[in-house]
């Protein structure tokens, strides 16, 4: 049976593998509404899955940035590059199953904050 720390020693190899990802990422811009000019964030849903040696870890989460936009002219092609962009992790479900005893480890909301937290830290600043 897996415990909390088995868990917790897989952070530091979890966040590396997210990081690695191509994440597909939103926009954020500048929108006027009712109540004057605010910010809107049309954020782009990112899902990773881990997958060895019995766990199963599956976290959803949004990444959301800021483009330069360049509609291009007669001569230039349309661009847009990416300024800056982060994430935030919206669920995170955690399960080990033992192939050798057949008992399956479910992980409740307390013992994922360790790596919820670790992974939202590394989100602050994707690129």
């Amino acid at each position: 049976m897996k415990t909390k720390a088995d868990l917790d020693a897989l952070i530091p190899t979890l966040v590396d593998l997210l990081t690695s990802q191509d994440h597909e990422i939103g926009a954020s811009y500048y929108e006027q509404g009712e109540d004057g000019w605010g910010v809107c964030h049309e954020s782009a849903t990112n899902y990773f899955c881990y997958e060895e040696d019995g766990w199963l870890i599956e976290v959803t989460y949004e990444c959301c940035g800021e483009w330069d936009n360049d509609p291009g002219d007669y001569w230039t092609p349309p661009s847009s590059d990416l300024r800056k962009a982060w994430g935030e992790v919206t669920e995170i479900l955690v399960s080990h199953y033992d192939d050798d005893t057949d008992e399956e480890s479910e992980f409740e909301e307390d013992d994922l904050k360790d790596l919820w937290s670790a992974i939202d830290k590394e989100l602050e600043d994707i690129a």
